[in-house]
């Protein structure tokens, strides 16, 4: 099964045939809506970094994750999350003593964790963003189903 999310059309599309609404929308210091003392840290290195939109290419998807095995907060990720190997290279950012962020750095570092999933929030760290929780359960059950037999590939365009 094929995932093609469009992120220009803010659309995710199952095969090319049926379609749900996402969106991206990071909350970054480069845009001016997150504040210095909001850290964000890469996955796996733990450098902080300033979050990123999805990486485009082709990913697979791993798994499917639910609230009632994984404990995650409902408020950020819904009740359930799809798992990609999505990863990026990332600037790592200097912070201040205070431990905020202070400048960007020319050092990288790979950032992983990429995910789909709801969220009560319009913005997330980098995520795709289902803009409805039923959606997002609905392609997460479509794509549970299928990983029982087939692998899910997701395009990022």
């Amino acid at each position: 099964m094929k995932l093609t999310a469009d992120m220009k059309m803010c659309i995710l599309k199952i095969d090319g045939i049926a379609s749900v609404r996402i969106s991206n929308n990071v909350r970054t210091l480069k845009y001016g809506d997150r504040r210095v003392s909001e850290v964000i840290r890469s996955i796996p290195g733990g450098k902080p970094y300033d979050p990123h939109t999805f990486p485009k290419g082709v990913w697979n998807v791993t798994a499917v994750e639910r609230i009632e095995k994984f404990h995650f907060n409902e408020k950020d990720y819904g009740t359930v999350r799809i798992r990609t190997d999505a990863n990026q290279n990332v600037k790592i950012w200097e912070l201040d003593k205070d431990g905020d962020y202070l400048r960007e750095t020319n050092l990288e570092t790979s950032d992983s964790g990429y995910l789909l999933h709801y969220s009560a929030y319009s913005t997330t760290l980098g995520c795709i963003r289902f803009t409805s929780q039923d959606e997002a359960e609905l392609i997460a059950g479509i794509v549970e189903k299928t990983l029982e037999n087939e692998d899910v590939i997701l395009e990022v365009v």
